[in-house]
């Protein structure tokens, strides 16, 4: 068991940062194999980030004093750190984001091939290939066919070093005021007011995002998470001793109503981006909360059954057609529900059900698509109006080069990488499309295996774990469901992103929180860490101070409580 002392933790991060080298080098080996060069300025770039990293560790010991859990900080850097070594690897490929990948993927397999007949092939069947006899497969690998043009300029206004940079100040501030008391209280008594103020710019965010995308490719739900979850823990801190007074097992109107009303606020956007992940992130929260809050068992079980109940009428409305025909009834009673569910929503349940059987051109949810397809491809025009076999031949085309694409190559990679994994940049995780961002598990399964999958898993449960225990040592209401509310906000987005990618759950497009390196939600991950950290040392400090008040006789009651 590791001791939580700042010297332990600041040992396992230099010994993070070591094997992050290693990582480069494999990376910086395997892309010369493949004949090119990575960047090493980007690489210089990546490992100076700890630098800043081990800072925030000496001044949290050193000037904040702080005395809550290490845990926190050490499982959010360590896969902060896999995140950088897997997209290192991603961006230098030229396959990856290459306008031409077949291009790119003939210029690496000219080195491989050359690589291969030095290897095994003798000096005359070397000339006859058209190579010179005495070649070896060192000096193929010593003349990269594609150097990187990528420069120390480049890196300085790169998006992939500022990123980072403004998360680890967003960290430093939120832990900075949410380990003041007076703040707390202050966000506390304002809770409300700071939803109704996020909403005017996500609003405007809304009106001009496009595919569920705003600022170029930033997703505007990302910072407006916490101020959602400190308006809904400040409602339900102020009105959950109300809860109590139930009449047949439920709560008063007037009690409910405005944790209703904070409950339905964040949804407005999510269905105006029909963004089905987010909504299911935000409904895992939101319900945990009301668990914590409420403490008789009839609310429990009314609230249990009735969220299990909405997520089975929304299974059954968005289940495939052919699926809901096998049973008896089943869909006659999902007509009502499809008629509501989005689009999107009806696609993503079809790609995880069904995702390797295309729909029908007809289907309602799918048809725009395929006829976009044909007005573009006029050949492809020309096989569909063939005949009926033609039709369908077309329409798996089109459904594999428009949908099923990414979710097929991301289950190829991580079956391909098996126990140990291809071997770090020796797969082909570059045909995964946003494979640096929403697919990264996949890159991670393919090329460390089963073993580096739960290497990431085993992370994200110490985080969790270590979030839990915050939680349940808070001495107020406010912070023990802010403390778990960012807890299970990390956790559930943790598991909606791997189960998508695994096909355990509908495929969402959110992030890996602390892996996917993405804009806001690095950003906002960072933060929730400080937060975090901060309710933890608050905890620590009222802990190790409260035997002392009480022996005085002088112990005070806390802002957050009054």
């Amino acid at each position: 068991m590791i001791k939580n002392r700042a010297s332990s933790h600041l040992l396992i991060l230099l010994l993070i940062v070591a094997f992050e080298a290693i990582g480069y080098y494999t990376v910086y080996r395997a892309a010369l194999l493949r004949g090119y060069e990575p960047s090493v300025a980007s690489g210089v770039r990546d490992l100076l980030l700890f630098v800043p990293l081990i800072f925030l560790l000496l001044w949290l010991s050193r000037a904040m004093r702080y005395a809550g859990q290490w845990t926190l900080y050490t499982a959010a850097t360590a896969l902060f750190a896999i995140g950088m070594v897997v997209q290192y690897r991603l961006y230098n490929d030229p396959e990856y984001g290459a306008r031409n990948k077949a291009e790119a993927r003939a210029q690496k397999m000219v080195t491989m091939r050359e690589r291969y007949i030095a290897h095994f092939y003798d000096a005359e069947k070397k000339k006859l290939l058209g190579l010179p006899p005495d070649i070896t497969e060192e000096q193929i690998i010593s003349r990269p066919t594609r150097r990187s043009s990528i420069a120390f300029s480049n890196v300085l206004t790169s998006s992939y070093t500022w990123v980072p940079i403004f998360a680890f100040f967003a960290f430093a501030l939120a832990f900075r005021l949410f380990a003041d008391e007076r703040v707390l209280g202050w966000v506390q008594r304002n809770s409300f007011s700071i939803v109704l103020l996020t909403l005017v710019p996500l609003a405007a965010a809304v009106a001009t995002s496009e595919a569920g995308k705003a600022l170029g490719n930033m997703t505007p739900w990302e910072p407006s998470k916490i101020p959602f979850l400190l308006g809904f823990a400040g409602v339900l801190a102020a009105y959950y001793r109300n809860l109590a007074q139930t009449y047949w097992g439920l709560p008063r109107a007037r009690d409910v109503v405005p944790l209703v009303a904070m409950a339905i606020i964040p949804f407005i956007p999510f269905f105006a981006l029909k963004d089905f992940g987010q909504m299911l992130v935000f409904s895992g929260a939101y319900a945990t909360l009301y668990l914590i809050a409420v403490r008789r068992w009839p609310q429990i079980l009314v609230f249990v059954g009735s969220v299990l109940l909405a997520a089975a009428i929304l299974v059954v409305g968005a289940l495939p057609r052919d699926v809901q025909e096998r049973v008896p009834l089943l869909s006659a009673l999902a007509q009502p529900v499809q008629t509501v569910l989005p689009d999107r929503i009806k696609q993503r349940f079809h790609l995880w059900l069904d995702g390797f059987d295309p729909p029908s051109p007809e289907t309602s949810w799918w048809k725009r698509d395929y006829q976009e397809a044909l007005a573009e491809n006029p050949r492809m025009r020309e096989l569909a109006e063939q005949s009926p076999a033609m039709q369908r031949t077309v329409n798996v085309d089109i459904w594999f080069d428009r949908l099923a694409f990414q979710p097929a190559q991301a289950l190829f990679g991580i079956a391909s990488g098996k126990t140990t994994g291809r071997g770090l940049g020796l797969g082909f995780s570059e045909v995964i499309p946003v494979a640096d961002s929403d697919y990264i598990y996949a890159a991670i399964g393919e090329e460390f295996g089963l073993i580096g999958g739960a290497v990431v898993l085993t992370l994200l449960a110490i985080f969790v774990n270590a979030g839990i225990k915050t939680a349940t040592e808070a001495r107020d209401m406010f912070t023990k469901l802010c403390a778990a509310g960012l807890t299970v906000f990390i956790g559930l987005q943790a598991i909606v992103n791997i189960g998508g990618i695994t096909r355990a759950l509908p495929m969402t497009g959110i992030t890996l929180p602390f892996v996917s390196h993405g804009g806001f939600s690095l950003i906002t991950s960072f933060a929730m860490l400080g937060m975090l950290m901060a309710f933890s040392h608050r905890n620590a400090r009222e802990a190790a101070t409260l035997p002392q008040l009480v022996k005085r006789e002088e112990a005070p009651v806390l802002e957050a409580v009054q």
